[in-house]
């Protein structure tokens, strides 16, 4: 992946490019446990664009769901029923007021409701958007905080509804020409065994190969792959020399629909009340992403899934000599 964290991430996603700005600042704003995107401006804003700044450009048909949105204060302060808003004006006229943006209150499963709602409109009219974004962020977690979901049950609403949205289009007429690339827009939440900037990408269409399949994969190579699949311009040099995914598409669709499992893990478990990992989560300011430190909350996590038996891995470095003979 291109970022680290999240103040990197979405820009990456959306913009394959990240500004000088955005890279200088980060360090304090993470440092500070400041919130991601509190005062979107000029400064941070990409030299050309965003991706659907380049899909207006086009003329192509889009919407968002929940990415750079927050709640509209006027709604919530009048109680007349929650609507979201987005926080950039080039993305304000194509979100979704009805889709939640980030709040670990809510669970995934009313996000995919909202998205299907919309969903159920656009097969009827037959003006299904040729691009949407998505947000489901419920993979967050609370931690071990008192009477919210365990990690687990975040982890199996965020699965469930995912699947529910991608049974909802290998049913409709529109999976033959539809394809949903699924990425986190960091690693931030610790290492795995081999680099911190490993994460997971998913590829669901009617038109790919089953399987994993064993390649380097960047941020931007999955930007470079939606704007050939869109005929977009590059939003900049690093999709524009990216690696489109082409080697992941058969010939031949795969006509048959998804059906969404349900996890066995239950998604209503409650954290403990007690216990020190609940302290600690209560103190965590949960209200916006990336507002605790990673450190503590990635060993309540562990905790949360490991149990104490098991002990919290060590930081492991390979010099650049050892790596090198690996390869």
């Amino acid at each position: 992946m291109n970022a680290e964290v999240s103040n990197q991430g979405h820009p990456w996603s959306t913009s394959a490019y990240v500004t000088d700005f955005v890279e200088k600042t980060t360090p304090d704003d993470y440092r500070l446990l400041r919130p991601e995107h509190d005062e979107p401006g000029d400064a941070d804003d990409p030299a050309a664009g965003y991706l659907w700044d380049a899909a207006v450009k086009k003329g192509i048909t889009l919407r968002d769901y929940g990415e750079y949105a927050e709640p509209d204060p006027d709604t919530v302060r009048t109680g007349g029923g929650r609507q979201e808003r987005s926080v950039l004006a080039s993305l304000a006229p194509y979100t979704s007021p009805s889709y939640p943006s980030f709040d670990l209150a809510i669970p995934d499963q009313r996000r995919a409701d909202a998205w299907l709602a919309e969903f159920h409109v656009y097969e009827r009219s037959g003006r299904f958007p040729a691009l949407e974004i998505l947000h489901l962020p419920g993979d967050h977690t609370s931690g071990g905080r008192r009477r919210r979901p365990t990690p687990k049950a975040y982890m199996a609403d965020n699965d469930l509804a995912l699947g529910r949205i991608v049974e909802a289009i290998s049913r409709s007429r529109y999976w033959k020409s539809t394809v949903m690339f699924v990425v986190e827009d960091d690693a931030q939440d610790g290492p795995d065994h081999l680099d911190s900037h490993r994460s997971v990408l998913l590829v669901v269409s009617a038109w790919n190969k089953g399987g994993v399949i064993h390649r380097f994969v960047n941020t931007t190579d999955v930007l470079a792959t939606i704007e050939e699949l869109l005929g977009l311009d590059a939003l900049s040099h690093f999709d524009r020399f990216g690696h489109p995914l082409r080697d992941v598409w058969n010939t031949k669709p795969d006509e048959r629909p998804y059906v969404a499992l349900t996890p066995a893990q239950s998604r209503t478990e409650l954290n403990v009340a007690d216990g020190a990992d609940a302290r600690r989560s209560d103190r965590i300011d949960l209200s916006r992403a990336d507002r605790v430190d990673d450190d503590t909350f990635n060993r309540i996590l562990w905790r949360a899934v490991k149990g104490t038996a098991v002990p919290y891995p060590r930081a492991h470095r390979v010099p650049v000599q050892e790596y090198a003979r690996m390869r």
